[in-house]
């Protein structure tokens, strides 16, 4: 009899290791169907995400070439039509055509930077540049330059010239399309900020909704479509920027002024560490 309770006790016992073998075999696979679900979920938003994204790039690029191909084409059917157009008119419907197709190239050439560096592709030539330089230089080419107040300590970043002059202009020209028309309306500054390079875009304008900050450096975003459009932009400005500083191992961002009297958009880039040292160099270059 006490042999039979043992067998009955040990059958038992392997009855429940079975059972709980069991147990933790379906709990396993559950977690695993569940992980591939979560996965398979996942990577379905992401392609959704995806092709909402490009749909939207589609659409927001067609609207964009419609308005100056529209100009354009208006404009060729008043020249076919109208021969005799005076000379002033002729000259003044040339002009109007040129600008739309100028647009038109911006665009374009817009579009290929974002992609080259949406793909990883975007080849940038690093070189040491004086970022205080480059921000005086592009601001001494730009139109409107008696409305911009220059703030600039000298520091070095490694980076493409060509690329950080867009930014930079980018930056600046987006500011003079929003801000009033005094002198000093908008306000760069380039400063150290160790171990980074800060530069800063200042206008007087009336700042950009909180709901939008993060938004305006998406493609094709305005915060005022119409006004932007008119007055140049092309809604692809500020997400150039933000590649360009990503691209270069820094970031880009906008917030609104403390005093409520417009908005300020920043980049910081990583600096040349001689240049933000709390020592002088080892070449004897101060920070002074």
């Amino acid at each position: 009899m006490t042999v039979d309770v043992q067998v009955l006790a040990l059958g038992a016992l392997v009855a429940i290791g079975m059972l709980v073998f069991v147990v933790w075999v379906i709990d396993m696979r559950g977690r695993q169907v569940a992980r591939l679900r979560r996965a398979y979920n996942d990577l379905v938003v992401q392609v959704e995400n995806v092709l909402t994204a490009q749909q939207q790039l589609l659409a927001d690029t067609s609207h964009e070439l419609r308005t100056p191909l529209t100009t354009v084409r208006g404009n060729l059917d008043l020249l076919e039509v109208e021969r005799e157009l005076p000379p002033a008119e002729r000259a003044e419907v040339l002009a109007e055509t040129r600008e739309e197709v100028d647009r038109m190239a911006r665009l374009i050439r817009d579009l290929l930077l974002l992609a080259e560096s949406g793909s990883g592709e975007l080849q940038l030539e690093r070189v040491p540049i004086r970022l205080d330089q480059l921000a005086r230089d592009v601001i001494g080419r730009l139109p409107g330059g008696e409305r911009i107040t220059l703030e600039a300590e000298p520091v070095m970043v490694h980076g493409d010239d060509d690329r950080l002059r867009q930014l930079v202009g980018n930056l600046v020209q987006n500011a003079l399309r929003h801000a009033s028309d005094r002198p000093g309306a908008v306000t760069v500054s380039v400063r150290r900020r160790p171990p980074q390079a800060l530069l800063e875009v200042e206008d007087d304008g009336p700042g950009v909704p909180p709901d939008a900050l993060e938004r305006v450096f998406d493609r094709f975003y305005r915060v005022d479509r119409g006004r932007s459009r008119a007055h140049g932009g092309s809604g692809l400005g500020l997400a150039i920027v933000r590649h360009v500083a990503e691209e270069h191992g820094g970031r880009a961002w906008a917030e609104n002024r403390t005093d409520g009297s417009g908005a300020r958009f920043s980049v910081s880039l990583p600096a040349e560490p001689s240049w933000v040292s709390p020592t002088p160099s080892p070449s004897g270059r101060g920070l002074g």
